[in-house]
C-alpha cells in the first residue's frame, strides 16, 4: 500500500497553485488538473489528520462546469501563503485547553 504524508499532500497543492492548476480548495479537499492537455482530475482530501487520500477521476465534465476556476483559486492560495509552510510551523504546536 502506498501512502502519502500530510506535508507531501500540502506540497502538491502548493505546487498546483504555483502552476495555476488548482481548481478548488476548501481547506480539506483540493481539486487539481494534472496537465493542460488532459482531463485528469486529482482530488486530495487532507481533512483527516495524518491520513490524506488522493483519488483520480475523469474531470471532463468538472472542468467544463468549472472552466477557468483555476485562476482565482490558484491566485488565492498563492496570496494566502504556502500550506506546507503553515503546517510545518503550526501543526505540531500544543493546543490550549480552554475548558478549564
Amino acid at each position: 500500500m502506498n501512502t502519502i504524508t500530510t506535508i507531501q499532500a500540502l506540497e502538491l497543492i502548493d505546487q498546483a497553485a504555483l502552476e495555476d492548476k488548482l481548481f478548488h480548495h476548501n481547506g480539506g479537499q483540493a481539486y487539481i488538473k494534472l496537465s493542460a492537455t488532459s482531463n485528469a482530475l486529482m482530488v486530495i482530501d487532507h481533512s483527516i489528520a495524518d491520513r490524506p487520500v488522493i483519488t483520480f477521476h475523469d474531470g471532463t465534465s468538472y472542468f467544463k462546469e468549472c472552466n477557468n476556476y483555476n485562476w482565482a483559486h490558484s491566485k488565492r492560495l498563492r496570496d494566502h501563503g504556502s500550506l506546507a509552510e503553515w503546517y510545518t510551523k503550526y501543526a505540531n504546536r500544543p493546543r490550549l485547553d480552554i475548558a478549564q
